[in-house]
């Protein structure tokens, strides 16, 4: 992984958006604030979208959803700061009135685009897709459409990535036993999959 690229490659993130879109969209430049300390090649967590807490502290998965995902990777025994870089399927905060708002599909696929462009640079071990937001983008990568053919949980080759697709591990989802349970079989196994 070249570190320089991939900061770059950020900051220039906002005018790509901007070329198609601009309303409720908040602009703040959110990602992984570890990038320095990164192995070559490590997992790629991709979510949905930064949130007002993200935005705040212009880092993603820091809100309830990031105490959620902080603890199944701690279940996974791998280092968020060293082994994990964290993104999301569109980079940019959406929101309607002063609520965050789940990406649209055009979102989505421009952002993919954009996510091509940053598994390129990070070639990661292994990808993991969490929640419905980020499984969508990934398909219109055009070498990842049949992710969406594929179940939750699971573990697959895509086009020479290793791509590991379960659920969003937001308040709502993780107070549903059965989805607590696939998060926490899927993260403590995490380490036999790669």
């Amino acid at each position: 992984m070249n570190k320089t690229e991939l900061l770059n490659f950020y900051k220039k993130r906002k005018d790509f958006i901007k070329k198609y879109f601009n309303d409720n969209i908040d602009f703040t430049d959110v990602y992984d604030p570890y990038i320095e300390d990164k192995t070559d090649n490590p997992i790629m967590i991709i979510g949905e979208a930064p949130g007002a807490n993200e935005v705040r502290l212009r880092q993603p998965f820091v809100g309830k959803a990031g105490e959620n995902l902080q603890y199944l990777i701690k279940l996974s025994g791998f280092d968020r700061k060293k082994d994990i870089l964290i993104t999301n399927a569109f980079p940019f905060r959406t929101f309607e009135g002063n609520k965050n708002r789940t990406p649209k599909a055009d979102e989505l696929k421009i952002g993919a685009k954009l996510l091509e462009k940053e598994i390129e640079i990070v070639k990661p071990k292994i990808i993991l897709l969490l929640g419905n937001s980020a499984i969508k983008a990934f398909s219109y990568i055009p070498w990842a459409k049949e992710v969406k053919t594929l179940q939750k949980c699971g573990v697959y080759e895509i086009s020479g990535y290793k791509t590991g697709l379960c659920f969003h591990p937001s308040p709502l989802a993780f107070n549903r036993k059965d989805i607590r349970n696939s998060l926490e079989e899927f993260f403590k196994n995490l380490k036999t999959l790669i």
